[in-house]
């Protein structure tokens, strides 16, 4: 009769019991933050109400059962920083309560099957330092639920899909440390709703599309260390929610700094350092709020406004 078992945050050491897969009653395991080790048993499909389970920040290895994903009641399913292999279950579309999905920090290999489009109530997404390879699929534009997207620190490659644009309640996207190319995708503007928009370190190329201007809560914005072209769009300098972070970075951006760059008076962070960019600093006279500023290796001439000095 057992309906929620609580382990959390103590020394427990050893295996899994299989036999938790008996428990048909039980809504909530939590398990995080101890040190058990060996996979996690299929038997826990057998938990057929099971809502929650976290399993977070223990040893664990092996692979993600796909028994798991026929669970049909489960919201919550954390298993992150463990040591867990193998690959994402095709099975993962057919869970279709899921709500917060977490994977991050393990040794995950493998695509990212297309039938994850069949999670349309997921809204946190976090399968960030993996070994994930292949594309993005399609598929993901279906769960139109999601607020937020971490895929860092993986090896994913190819273009980043246009269905993206479809996820009009998406607030966070990270794909740094990966190796997307092709452009950003201009359809991106579309993601008003979008506060967090990280592209970082991978092999994006062409000009950065001025309809990310339209991105209007748009607070951080990090496309550096990629291959990107062609001057600063106006656009992106009048975000006035810009207020984190704006990194540019090691790109191959050429021309002037926008006058518009200005509009940016809640700024924290501004980084335009290693491109091809020319031209004054007066632009950046109005950025009262800067904590950090490097414009550095760049072709810029004249004086920094007195102001920043």
């Amino acid at each position: 009769n057992l309906v929620q078992l609580q382990l959390d945050t103590n020394q427990i050491s050893g295996l899994i019991p299989p036999e938790l897969g008996v428990l048909s009653k039980l809504t909530v395991l939590l398990a995080w933050d101890n040190q058990l080790e060996g996979s996690i048993p299929s038997t826990l499909g057998g938990c057929s109400n099971l809502q929650a389970l976290d399993l977070s920040h223990n040893s664990l290895t092996g692979s993600i059962p796909p028994s798991l994903f026929q669970l049909q009641n489960l919201t919550k399913l954390l298993l992150l920083s463990n040591d867990i292999s193998g690959s994402i279950p095709i099975e993962i579309g057919n869970c279709s309560s899921l709500v917060r999905l977490r994977l991050g920090n393990n040794r995950i290999a493998g695509g990212i099957p297309n039938s994850i489009g069949g999670l349309r109530s997921l809204n946190f997404l976090d399968m960030s330092g993996n070994r994930l390879s292949g594309s993005v699929p399609d598929e993901i534009g279906s769960c139109t639920e999601l607020q937020m997207i971490d895929l860092s620190n993986n090896t994913l490659e190819g273009p980043l899909p246009n269905s993206l644009s479809s996820l009009s309640e998406l607030q966070v996207l990270d794909v740094s440390s990966n190796r997307f190319s092709g452009q950003i995708p201009a359809s991106l503007g579309r993601l008003v709703s979008l506060n967090k928009l990280m592209l970082s370190r991978n092999s994006l190329s062409g000009s950065i599309p001025p309809s990310l201007g339209l991105c209007s809560s748009l607070q951080l914005l990090d496309l550096s260390s990629n291959e990107l072209i062609g001057s600063i769009p106006m656009e992106v300098c009048q975000i006035e929610a810009l207020e984190i972070a704006l990194n540019l970075s090691c790109n191959g951006l050429t021309g002037t700094i926008p006058s518009k760059i200005s509009a940016l008076n809640k700024l924290s962070i501004l980084d335009l350092s290693h491109n091809k960019l020319e031209g004054d600093l007066s632009p950046l006279s109005g950025l009262d709020n800067l904590v950090l500023l490097n414009v550095s290796y760049n072709n810029f001439t004249g004086y920094l406004p007195d102001n920043k000095l």
